[in-house]
């Protein structure tokens, strides 16, 4: 059952929120000198954005994926960079960075759906891999994201509520049922079995999920406009409705859409 917040309550989160989001970009910062001079380009390759040793990068967006599974899933001898970071680095207990990087450390890959739009907040969210349902505080996504809308995303958990690393991505229906199959025929199973996985077989689902994402062109359907720094997921086209070609894009670029989310 999804709790019910006040709004008092709502305002108190979004503040928590706001302060541990400034900590999070802070350790992010600080964790890619904790990445292996060749983990970027092994990442891109497994990513699909990788030709002969060169990025080949069709939207800014695609290199936030890119780090963002380079600190959370490429691990040597067992640790990511967030782990390393923190044996270097002791946190005062009950701190903000505390809190955060105890968060990072169990964060995790996932596809998540929008139950129903909390304004100025966020969206309360079905994890459709973990059959389980959260707050996820993000004033873009409340801004955006349509209910039943359904996106990949690393989710970084607090007690009360869950935010993204940043570097989400929108799932269409095609996606998703190829996602679906990829589970039942590579994995051996359903979501069912996704919380039995290894770091190592949750690592490769997540490159695969963003492998089909970035294919089916989603990274096309994220823009920084008039948000600041926080990715705004732009809805892909209602299969109900039709766009000319050279109609404006529905993104919001001002170019035509054959020549922005068409291509």
């Amino acid at each position: 059952m999804t709790r019910t917040f006040t709004e008092a309550e709502y305002s108190q989160l979004v503040d928590r929120y706001k302060n541990f989001r400034v900590v999070n970009r802070d350790l992010h910062s600080a964790l890619l000198n904790y990445l292996p001079k060749k983990v970027l380009n092994k990442c891109a390759q497994k990513l699909g954005i990788s030709e002969s040793g060169t990025f080949v990068l069709q939207e800014e967006h695609e290199l936030d994926v890119l780090i963002d599974y380079c600190i959370y899933d490429y691990r040597e001898d067992g640790e990511n960079a967030v782990s390393r970071y923190v044996k270097d680095n002791t946190p005062t207990p009950g701190s903000d960075e505390h809190a955060v990087l105890k968060a990072m450390l169990e964060s995790y890959h996932s596809l998540i759906q929008a139950e129903s739009i909390v304004e100025k907040v966020g969206i309360w969210a079905y994890d459709l891999l973990n059959n389980r349902r959260f707050l996820l505080i993000d004033i873009g996504f409340s801004k955006t994201i349509e209910k039943d809308y359904v996106f990949a995303a690393r989710m970084i958990p607090f007690e009360d509520f869950v935010m993204t690393s940043g570097a989400a991505l929108p799932v269409d229906a095609e996606s998703l049922i190829q996602i679906t199959d990829l589970l039942t025929e590579q994995f051996d199973g359903g979501p069912d079995k996704f919380r039995d996985f290894t770091l190592e077989q949750r690592a490769n689902l997540t490159a695969s999920i963003i492998n089909i994402c970035l294919d089916a062109n989603a990274s096309s359907q994220i823009t920084y406009k008039d948000i600041g720094a926080e990715p705004q997921i732009i809805p892909f086209p209602s299969t109900n409705s039709r766009i000319g070609r050279n109609d404006p894009c529905p993104c919001g670029s001002g170019k035509k859409y054959k020549r922005c989310c068409g291509r």
